[in-house]
């Protein structure tokens, strides 16, 4: 485990674990003057069937101005703090995959925050499903947050 963490990666999406993982990460990047990726993956995978292709474009708009709204609030919250920066990306795809390529892709990320659950999982799963997959194939260390 590096002494120091220099940039931290935190996915995040609507859930109240992605927000305690947020939390956590501007915690991290306080105490390490680390740089800050929130990264919000619009989820377009329930969406690939013929049948929703006429609302598709609207429920996916709607998802992005949520996400878009989600950050703007997260960014309010990083200027109040002594976290150096918070960069916010909003990605389309299925989360477990682009968390992960997007570590991949910036070598320079060292730390990966992120929650136990997401919106999708019941409160009775111990981890869900993106979060397992992420701590199985990042190619960094990863923080799990309850």
């Amino acid at each position: 485990m590096p002494s120091r963490y220099t940039n931290i990666l935190v996915p995040v999406d609507s859930s109240d674990a992605a927000q305690a993982a947020f939390t956590e990460a501007v915690n991290i990047a306080q105490r390490h003057q680390a740089n800050l990726t929130a990264l919000y993956v619009v989820d377009d995978s329930a969406y690939h069937t013929p049948a929703l292709d006429p609302v598709l474009s609207e429920l996916l708009d709607a998802e992005a101005a949520h996400a878009k709204d989600a950050m703007r609030q997260r960014q309010q919250f990083v200027a109040t703090t002594s976290a150096p920066n918070l960069k916010t990306e909003i990605s389309y795809g299925i989360p477990k995959h682009t968390i992960e390529d997007y570590a991949k892709q910036h070598p320079e990320i060292d730390l990966i925050v992120l929650g136990a659950t997401g919106t999708n999982s019941p409160h009775r799963v111990a981890v869900g499903s993106t979060t397992s997959y992420v701590v199985d194939h990042a190619p960094c260390n990863v923080i799990v947050v309850r």
